[in-house]
């Protein structure tokens, strides 16, 4: 993590140090070596204190959000992308970290994260961009979906419980979302010829929106997806997007899919591994 023990010794405390100290002795450390691993793993190890709550105010104090807004502003590497963009989406669980992103000319970079290849990066990216910005913050978002779903406590979840929506996109919402992250790939464009192809980003957000408003909800942290697109998805089909509970331990498991109701086609499915903020 640090460039030899020897410096990290003659910079700790004789009885240890505390979490500020520490969160400030690794932003040193990140912003002069010339290692690029260390800078790697020094940035891993700040998005995993990006977990815990009790962090949130350290991490403002000492920098550790600038340096993550910084890396996604300047850097093209993916590794130090991958580790920017997860700490950023654990912070802005909090509002006053996610009001800093946007003070701080954050959304940007983080929009044009919407084009990498990375899966990892596109969900923590979607996941960032999606609850503090978009379906958190949208009043209007259960009258534009049609709810069902499955009654439960927030504290006793349940393998079984599940959550559906039935929505239908339209060219005017994938002309939004094409503005929103800058992708104006033909194929999602009305032109006369063929029918425009649904963003698979978009698919997985209102996944998102799922998972991060209704199951499990608020204070939903995502550790890992996997996702695949068995079919492609077009403009005026009738969407049933499905979230189920399916394993409920510390991290939580979900599955989850995107079918054309007409044809009882899948465009979108897969699994996630999440936490809730206590937990964290």
């Amino acid at each position: 993590m640090f460039s030899s023990k020897s410096q990290l010794q003659k910079r700790t405390p004789e009885n240890g140090t505390d979490r500020e100290n520490f969160l400030s002795l690794l932003v040193d450390e990140f912003l002069h070596s010339s290692s690029y691993e260390a800078k790697c793993q020094v940035l891993a190890n700040l998005a995993n204190f990006a977990y815990d709550p009790i962090n949130y105010g350290y991490i403002r104090d000492v920098g550790v959000l600038d340096i993550f807004l910084h890396v996604l502003k300047n850097e093209a590497d993916q590794n130090l992308q991958h580790f920017a963009i997860a700490g950023v989406c654990n912070l802005c669980l909090d509002p006053e970290n996610a009001r800093y992103v946007v003070d701080n000319s954050g959304v940007n970079p983080v929009k044009a994260l919407l084009k990498s290849n990375n899966t990892d990066i596109l969900a923590d990216t979607i996941t960032t961009l999606l609850f503090p910005y978009i379906a958190m913050s949208n009043k209007n978002y259960q009258k534009i979906c049609k709810i069902h779903t499955t009654t439960f406590s927030s504290t006793a979840f349940k393998a079984g419980d599940k959550i559906r929506i039935q929505k239908t996109l339209t060219q005017k919402d994938l002309d939004a979302f094409s503005n929103l992250t800058s992708d104006h790939n033909y194929l999602h464009q009305n032109n006369g010829n063929k029918r425009p192809i649904v963003h698979g980003a978009l698919l997985n957000g209102l996944v998102a929106g799922l998972i991060g408003t209704h199951l499990p909800g608020p204070g939903t942290v995502l550790v890992s997806q996997t996702m695949k697109f068995p079919n492609k998805c077009f403009v005026g089909e009738k969407l049933t997007i499905s979230v189920e509970l399916v394993d409920v331990r510390k991290i939580l498991k979900v599955k989850f899919f995107c079918i054309v109701e007409e044809e009882k086609k899948v465009v979108f499915e897969g699994e996630a591994k999440l936490m809730l903020a206590k937990d964290c």
